[in-house]
């Protein structure tokens, strides 16, 4: 076969050089050169698919051309919604509980007597400095009156004064203890968790009711470290709530520059809508972040990038001159951005308008001749 080439790359020659015009000489050299282009392209793909004198099938590949695109990645982290007002509102006095007058899921305003400890000995002490209360405020005016007309002593005005006012000051303090004995809502909201029971004993300190502001929801997320300069303010979320099957979109509201040095995370709060009361306090969500986007980037699809060491590479494919449906294909080292589900950005070594190879790559060698399957 290589002497047939021979023989008429030779006759091909001699035919040339008798033609007496140098343009139609050109022209005819060039045409032929064209031929012999498409017949060495054949040869080679014979030559490279033949095995032991054995002919064997071309590869066929597809090819994708590669075009500048939005491309935008996202990150994926567990939040949870959290209030602002869930609040565990403690007995602030020891006593046993009289009455518990509201029950969970009951909405309340803020002052509302929640529930009420025993506080008979409080109540009779009271009484008691009521009744002595008025007695020395009668004494003070009258010795007033006296003091005033120059009727009197100076001693007996001041003692009448120092009475009053030490039952005064007796009474506020007592009236502030007895109202340590109500467990009252220190702001509007739902009855969410009630923790006492009529007739038990409640001891100061410990929790009595919580109350919760559904108006008032965030959720909390922690985000690894590594996105530390990729997360900001602003950025938009989507917040998937699995137990409710929905969607919602929303915006970071705050994030920490503090690591967490317990597992190297730092906090960020997203704000959710007051509308919606399906959302509940420590539900969890799915939150999908928006960390980074390209309008003009290179991306192709992530499993025609290959590795081999710690480069990595593609196939491109360039057409063969006359070749029909023959290409050449190129092996070309690539650098390589972000990764988001299928796709995977090309930051260097590929052009925009160029061919790769997306099927069929497995198998191939740098300038191997392959058949590009034609739709």
């Amino acid at each position: 076969m290589k002497a047939l080439f021979l023989m008429s790359l030779m006759m091909l020659l001699l035919s040339a050089c008798g033609s007496g015009d140098p343009r139609d000489r050109l022209r005819k050299l060039e045409t032929q050169r064209d031929e012999l282009d498409q017949q060495i392209t054949r040869l080679k793909a014979e030559i490279a698919g033949t095995a032991e004198g054995m002919p064997v099938r071309m590869l066929h590949v597809d090819i994708r051309p590669v075009q500048p695109g939005l491309f935008k990645h996202f990150i994926k982290v567990q939040g949870t919604v959290e209030s602002d007002n869930n609040i565990m509102i403690p007995a602030r006095a020891s006593g046993v509980v009289k009455k518990i007058y509201f029950q969970p899921g009951v909405q309340v305003e803020k002052g509302t007597i929640l529930a009420e400890l025993d506080g008979a000995i409080l109540e009779n002490t009271l009484a008691e400095l009521e009744v002595n209360m008025e007695m020395a405020k009668t004494m003070y005016e009258r010795q007033k009156r006296l003091w005033e007309q120059k009727i009197g002593s100076e001693i007996q005005y001041l003692q009448a004064k120092t009475s009053k006012e030490s039952l005064e000051k007796r009474l506020a303090a007592t009236r502030e203890q007895y109202q340590m004995t109500k467990v009252i809502a220190p702001i509007n909201g739902t009855v969410d968790e009630v923790l006492l029971k009529e007739g038990e004993m409640a001891v100061a300190g410990t929790g009595a009711i919580r109350i919760v502001q559904l108006s008032a929801l965030k959720i909390s997320a922690g985000i690894s470290e590594e996105f530390i300069g990729q997360i900001h303010k602003g950025d938009s979320v989507i917040v998937r709530f699995p137990a409710l099957g929905r969607d919602l979109f929303s915006t970071i509201r705050s994030v920490s520059r503090v690591i967490d040095p317990k597992n190297r995370t730092f906090p960020i709060e997203i704000g959710l809508p007051q509308k919606g009361t399906d959302i509940r306090p420590n539900m969890l969500c799915v939150l999908t972040i928006n960390d980074y986007t390209n309008p003009g980037a290179l991306t192709v699809p992530l499993n025609v990038v290959q590795k081999t060491g710690i480069s990595k590479f593609l196939f491109t494919a360039g057409q063969q001159a006359g070749g029909d449906s023959l290409w050449q294909v190129e092996r070309r080292t690539v650098q390589t951005g972000r990764t988001y589900e299928d796709r995977v950005e090309i930051t260097d070594g590929l052009k925009a308008g160029e061919f790769i190879v997306s099927t069929g790559f497995q198998k191939l060698a740098d300038r191997q001749v392959v058949v590009v399957n034609q739709e």
